[in-house]
């Protein structure tokens, strides 16, 4: 029990690690082409070349293709919020109004003095809801996030020592936020912008304590977060 154990809490580590050193990977990348351009041999036309979009027919139309299309529009680094003490995300925004963003997050004894360890994976599906930020810098936002966590007591079934009913599945979450964020345009050529932003977020079960009992309060099921993002061309 205890070598299986010790290999199981390896392979988390590792995957841990994994996604931390991928999200600085693709960051560093990203912002250290400004000086790739600068000092390598390679011509910066040829760099210049690879970043133009592309026509591409599909049909009777044409359309531009991005490349590199499969990196990321954006990052973020985001404390609390119902995905872990820590998290990180990287997503797209699609015709800047809809921006789905994968992020993983993390709660231990390090990271938020937790007795249990519990990983968060969550799809959030956020909305724009200005289609112009507000003095040009405050955009506000609001959408749904479906959080999968893992952690030694989680079940997508009820254990059978519990009786029938008796609990709610606890791994998978619906998640509802609203919040704003707080956006400065850089002059940069690879990072457009960056923000930094507030949420408020609750999770399925407990909106359905505050619907069906009367001891929880409408402001005791929110969860503040604050993050910050960087968008990228």
């Amino acid at each position: 029990m205890q070598i299986r154990h010790s290999h199981k809490t390896f392979l988390i580590r590792s995957k841990t690690l994994f996604v931390i050193l991928l999200f600085i990977s693709n960051t560093t990348y990203l912002l250290g082409q400004e000086s790739l351009v600068m000092t390598s041999d390679v011509p910066s036309a040829w760099i210049q070349k690879m970043n133009v979009r592309r026509p591409m027919r599909f049909r009777d139309d044409t359309i531009m293709v991005k490349p590199r299309w499969f990196i990321p529009d954006h990052y973020h680094v985001q404390y609390a919020g119902n995905i872990g003490f820590m998290s990180i995300g990287a997503g797209y925004c699609v015709r800047n109004r809809y921006e789905p963003t994968l992020f993983y997050g993390l709660l231990n004894h390090t990271l938020g003095n937790s007795l249990a360890t519990v990983h968060t994976v969550s799809l959030k599906n956020s909305f724009i809801l200005t289609r112009k930020p507000i003095w040009g810098h405050l955009s506000p936002k609001a959408g749904v996030s479906v959080n999968w966590g893992y952690t030694n007591n989680t079940f997508n079934e009820l254990p059978p020592h519990y009786p029938n009913k008796y609990y709610f599945q606890n791994k998978i979450h619906v998640a509802p936020f609203w919040g704003i964020e707080w956006q400065q345009a850089l002059n940069n050529s690879h990072l457009k912008a960056m923000g930094l932003y507030i949420e408020f977020s609750t999770l399925d079960a407990y909106l359905l304590e505050f619907i069906r009992t009367r001891y929880v309060g409408f402001n005791d099921i929110w969860n503040m977060a604050v993050g910050i993002s960087f968008y990228i061309h």
